[in-house]
């Protein structure tokens, strides 16, 4: 991974349906809340390792949240991210050090299977094997083709190697800002 660059892609999703906002404002929320959740767990039992936290909460998380082993790993370590921000912050701001680490709401970092990009929507499949299409912005598409284009050629069986995690921002007027973490030397080299 040291030779790969990676870039981020940023992409406007159009404005959503009144049912699609309903359903990816409850798994903005679920998110969140897991996140937290795991996020105390990790800091009161001084868990550092993202596998032991794993291991730890396979089974009470499945329980609660999810039973799909990617979205325990896409929420752990999101978990143990923001647990390392909130210490680096907290060496450098007084009012910081006494308090537990937080996600905000509004933003998921989610990674494959869970989402799939495509090249005019992002695909997210929610707990219920249901797939939800995020259709992307006409001016956005257009702008980021090219890309869009090299990620969806490198789908396989194993999973496409071309992209890494992918940002949800929910956006209070309908519609998601989509963030694609990926691999782009290749494309780089090849024009």
């Amino acid at each position: 991974m040291t030779d790969s660059r990676f870039e981020v892609v940023k992409i406007l999703s159009v404005p959503l349906t009144r049912d699609k906002q309903l359903a990816l404002e409850k798994e903005f929320d679920r998110y969140a809340s897991a996140t937290n959740w795991v996020m105390k767990f990790m800091v009161t039992q001084h868990i550092t390792k993202p596998e032991r936290a794993i291991e730890a909460l396979s089974e009470s998380f499945g329980a609660e949240f999810d039973k799909r082993p990617s979205y325990l790993q896409d929420v752990v370590r999101t978990a143990k991210i923001e647990i390392l921000e909130h210490r680096r912050l907290a060496r450098t701001i007084r009012s910081m050090r006494d308090k537990k680490p937080f996600f905000k709401e509004g933003r998921m970092i989610l990674s494959q299977p869970i989402v799939s990009v495509g090249k005019s929507a992002l695909i997210f499949r929610l707990p219920d094997r249901t797939q939800m299409p995020i259709p992307y912005d006409k001016r956005s598409r257009n702008r980021e083709a090219d890309v869009l284009t090299h990620i969806v050629r490198g789908d396989s069986e194993q999973g496409n190697q071309r992209y890494d995690r992918v940002r949800l921002t929910w956006n209070k007027e309908g519609f998601v800002g989509i963030d694609i973490r990926a691999r782009l030397d290749k494309m780089r080299r090849d024009s």
